[in-house]
């Protein structure tokens, strides 16, 4: 007769558990899949293997590793000189076309490829797009036409100051000649490289900001023990500059953190609700938001 054996359920594990595991274990095959790929970008990019490469080709009969090693090395030669492309200058300007019937300029259109290095992940971000047009009839001035950039970066007034609008060109009058004329000359000029390397600027702070708050979540609350006196790292704002620390003894903290990641303003409030001004020594104004 068939047993059962007994098992004891203090004995295993939880689901909890369960799933902590995989997700380790996930994070560690995707952590040696992306190290594997470093190691052969820089295998491949080797001058010693180029020179195993050519000796091997110089034979009679080549092998049919030597060719695909071939493709393999011109390929990541290519994605090298994109790679250093995309870092020098992190802009690109391609031509595009509005399908809208009913757009100016018969549709056509100047796009801005805009992209930014995640240090966290070593790899580009998902790029942003800013596409400009000549609605004007009697100019050749740029306006900005649409674009993906966040809503928290000040585009309109980049745009206004960097591709302001060209002045009215009509007159109504012999007249009023001298006044268009005065206009004109005092027209400011659109400075397109200006207007990206200023927005560059600001999409890389804002990317920098969100990086340390994920770094700070993940370092002291996500992957801290029971131990870490954080319990909740989190920006309060579309523009992640105002940070909210939760303690585990109670005490909330609102950190007003600038453009460049430095600290501006401090607060903290103990359970009892008072000021806790030793916590906002500790945090010191002036110094990065990376060493709180």
């Amino acid at each position: 007769m068939d047993t059962i054996s007994s098992v004891n359920p203090e004995t295993q594990p939880t689901t909890t558990q369960l799933d902590a595991n995989i997700a380790h274990i996930r994070s560690q095959i995707h952590q040696l899949s992306r190290r594997r790929s470093v190691l052969t970008a820089a295998l491949l990019s080797r001058p010693s293997t180029l020179n195993f490469l050519n000796r091997a080709n110089s034979a009679d009969v080549p092998s049919p590793h030597t060719t695909a090693l071939s493709k393999l090395i011109q390929s990541q030669r290519q994605q090298n000189e994109q790679n250093t492309y995309r870092l020098a200058t992190g802009a690109t300007l391609f031509e595009s076309h509005d399908p809208d019937p009913h757009a100016p300029d018969s549709g056509r259109a100047i796009g801005v490829r805009i992209e930014v290095f995640d240090r966290s992940s070593r790899t580009f971000g998902k790029p942003h797009y800013l596409l400009l047009n000549r609605p004007y009839p009697s100019s050749s001035a740029l306006r900005v036409h649409r674009h993906t950039i966040p809503p928290c970066i000040p585009l309109p007034a980049l745009a206004a100051r960097y591709l302001p609008s060209p002045p009215s060109t009509s007159s109504v009058g012999d007249e009023d000649a001298d006044v268009e004329v005065l206009k004109t000359r005092k027209a400011r000029k659109q400075d397109l490289p200006r207007l990206v390397r200023e927005l560059r600027r600001e999409i890389i702070s804002y990317q920098r900001r969100q990086e340390i708050v994920r770094k700070l979540r993940e370092e002291f609350t996500v992957g801290a023990t029971e131990r870490s006196e954080l319990k909740d790292v989190k920006a309060t704002d579309a523009e992640v500059t105002d940070i909210r620390i939760d303690w585990r003894d109670g005490k909330v903290g609102r950190i007003r953190m600038s453009k460049t990641g430095q600290v501006e303003k401090v607060l903290v409030i103990g359970e009892d609700g008072q000021r806790d001004r030793a916590t906002e020594r500790k945090i010191e104004v002036g110094g990065r938001i990376e060493d709180v």
